[in-house]
């Protein structure tokens, strides 16, 4: 290699004059492959600005986020070649901080290179550790040894063991290893120990060791057997090579694995993916089973099994995510060959530049059953259960919907209560008057036009929504219809059993307050109940809304 170091090996002297000035600067002395040595007593620096020399190689590497490497060894280069490198770092101790790293050549003068760490940009600024221990290397070996006996007792370990792991001697020795290993992998350590027994041969496991604070290392062992006379007597030197980083990597990869194939299992079951023109990259073989069309232009198929609605919607979100980057869901019906119709769950999502294939991918799950499921709670959930008809809530909701929907016609509200009903439960009891509260359903579906809404809101308390009315008459004529068919007995295996209501009727237009309808129709129906012992007339009982 050229050295480009024409001003004078008195520049890096120089410089290391200035950086020697600054008071909280650290210090490494480095070999020219970049091993950390001991400092020279001629740079005349105190002990305490210093790096420590770790007992294992180690370099400036060491002390530096792996994320920095390869502008250290790009500065090392440097300073190889022209005797200064400079660069911006932080520290594996203290992340946060950047921190300016200078690598000086005075091997000419002090035999050895110089790496000087200081804050970067605030020279004369203490940093936020105290001094002597804002900046450490420190490794732990990667390797150590130990012996056991023929019966996996520890007997003996290095003072590598105990920086690798943490345990000293006294805590070991004397212990059995499997006190030491993972439960999961104990089966493992055991199933190895017999064969190197019987084979005396050496043997290689990897597994998990228990660290003197509580954490896990991933050891590969070799274990060598020593045969005695006494079998008890017998000697296993134990080589261990810590490999956490690599079982580390394996299990990231593993668990990033099992996310994808978890993500795979959860994705719908057929898939479309499209280029920017829209044309076809890939189509699995469950979307041509979804669509029924093997052979055919997927897309053509696609669009040929929707319904006009449902191509429409389909198109906004492809265009929304191949012209605007849009991801889209959305919910159609796809008619396959023979009649049948799949509801599907779409999923639309935009590819770009960084998937490396611009266009949309779509994914197609079959949510038909789901659907069924979710239209019958949905009618569950609005339907009185013993008479079919709506509830309290559906009732609401439905009034709600008729007048902001009636346009010019009139809306007529009935508030129908079943007279006596009290008596026919205490006389015949609750499956009777069930049975008569399921006859009233019926008298009223039969009574009232087919678009109209019949509910039931309370215990014997029905309630019809009529719309299109032109005229109040024509609501009045309906309460007259259904006072007239629930007034005929109801004949039950139990017998006939009277059976009449009081009607309340109401109505009003669009933008008519719901409640204040409904409170106008029980008052009605209310006043046509205290006059049931003599004929009611609705067109008194009947008020404007």
């Amino acid at each position: 290699m050229t050295s480009d170091r024409s001003a004078g090996d008195s520049a890096p002297e120089a410089v290391l004059g200035s950086l020697l000035a600054l008071p909280h600067a650290a210090f490494a002395a480095m070999a020219a492959d970049g091993v950390l040595l001991p400092m020279p007593e001629s740079v005349g620096l105190a002990p305490e600005r210093a790096l420590p020399v770790p007992p294992d190689r180690a370099t400036m590497l060491d002390a530096i986020a792996p994320s920095d490497a390869m502008t250290v060894v790009v500065a090392w280069e440097r300073a190889l070649t022209t005797g200064l490198g400079t660069v911006t770092v932080r520290t594996r101790q203290n992340p946060d901080q950047p921190m300016s790293l200078t690598f000086v050549d005075v091997r000419p003068v002090h035999g050895v290179l110089l790496g000087v760490l200081h804050v970067a940009g605030e020279e004369q600024e203490a940093p936020s550790a105290p001094e002597g221990e804002w900046i450490t290397v420190s490794r732990a070996p990667r390797t150590a040894t130990a012996t056991k006996s023929g019966l996996a007792v520890v007997t003996g370990i290095d003072e590598r063991t105990t920086r690798m792991l943490g345990w000293t001697p006294e805590e070991m020795v004397g212990r059995r290893s499997s006190e030491f290993i993972h439960p999961e992998d104990q089966e493992r350590a055991i199933a190895n120990w017999l064969e190197l027994l019987s084979t005396q041969a050496s043997q290689r496991v990897r597994l998990r060791h228990l660290r003197a604070d509580g954490s896990w290392a991933w050891l590969e062992l070799e274990n060598h057997y020593t045969p005695a006379e006494d079998p008890a007597d017998a000697v296993v030197l134990t080589h261990m090579n810590d490999i956490s980083d690599e079982m580390a990597a394996h299990e990231a990869l593993r668990q990033q694995e099992r996310l994808l194939r978890r993500v795979a299992e959860s994705l719908p079951l057929a898939i479309l993916q499209l280029g920017a023109d829209r044309s076809v990259v890939f189509a699995n073989p469950r979307f041509d089973e979804l669509v029924g069309r093997p052979g055919a232009d997927p897309l053509a198929a696609l669009t040929a099994a929707l319904r006009p609605d449902d191509r429409a919607v389909l198109d906004t979100a492809l265009a929304a995510a191949l012209d605007e980057g849009r991801d889209g869901e959305l919910e159609v019906a796809v008619r396959v060959p023979g009649g049948q119709v799949h509801v599907c769950a779409v999923g639309v999502i935009a590819l770009g530049e960084d998937e490396g294939a611009p266009g949309a991918l779509l994914s197609f799950a079959d949510v038909s059953a789901h659907v069924r499921t979710r239209e019958e709670l949905t009618v569950r959930a609005m339907t009185d259960p013993l008479t079919g008809l709506a509830n309290r809530e559906a009732v609401s909701a439905a009034l709600d919907e008729a007048l902001a929907d009636l346009g010019d016609a009139l809306i007529g509200v009935l508030f129908v209560d079943l007279d006596g009903f009290k008596p026919i439960n205490d006389t015949h009891g609750h499956d009777v008057g069930d049975e008569v509260l399921k006859l009233t359903a019926a008298r009223l579906r039969a009574a009232v036009r087919p678009d109209d809404v019949v509910g039931r809101i309370g215990g014997d308390e029905f309630f019809v929504i009529s719309r299109g009315h032109a005229e109040p008459e024509t609501a009045l004529e309906l309460g007259h219809r259904v006072r007239a068919a629930l007034a005929e007995p109801a004949r039950l295996p139990q017998g006939h059993i009277p059976v009449s209501a009081s009607v309340g009727v109401a109505w009003g237009r669009a933008g008519s307050d719901p409640l204040d309808l409904m409170r106008q129709a029980d008052k009605d129906m209310y006043r046509a109940k205290q006059r049931r012992h003599s004929t009611p007339d609705l067109a008194e009982a009947t008020r404007r809304a």
